[in-house]
């Protein structure tokens, strides 16, 4: 089964993120805070994180760096209502493989997951 880690300080966006990925067979784990995620990254072994941009802690960008270092492999997807192109840039810089804009649909979600071969359809 695959894993799927979102962190997100957003308790409505992490439900609602968990929802379509449990739909899709996935295990999932959230956090709400960079921080935290970090740690929990290094126990659970995500195949795919969806991680906010701007959260307390530690920021998406900041989270994501830490993650690279700790397994360079895994798939980064970057979650945030900011399009400004230095930000795009930064999740690259970072190691982000994608970069998802909110408010998302459900589909959006299937089409990074089947891009990175996460869900097979």
């Amino acid at each position: 089964m695959k894993k799927a880690l979102i962190v997100d300080d957003s308790a409505y966006n992490r439900t609602l993120l968990n929802a379509i990925l449990r739909k899709k067979g996935l295990s999932v784990e959230t956090s709400d805070n960079g921080e935290d995620a970090v740690a929990k990254f290094s126990i659970v072994h995500p195949d795919i994180v969806f991680l906010d941009y701007i959260m307390p802690k530690k920021s998406g960008i900041e989270a994501l760096t830490e993650m690279k270092k700790i397994n360079p492999e895994f798939i980064g997807i970057m979650l945030t209502s900011i399009s400004a192109a230095e930000d795009v840039q930064a999740a690259k810089a970072a190691g982000a493989n994608g970069y998802i804009l909110k408010p998302y649909e459900a589909e959006k979600i299937y089409e990074v997951l089947r891009k990175h071969h996460i869900i097979e359809e």
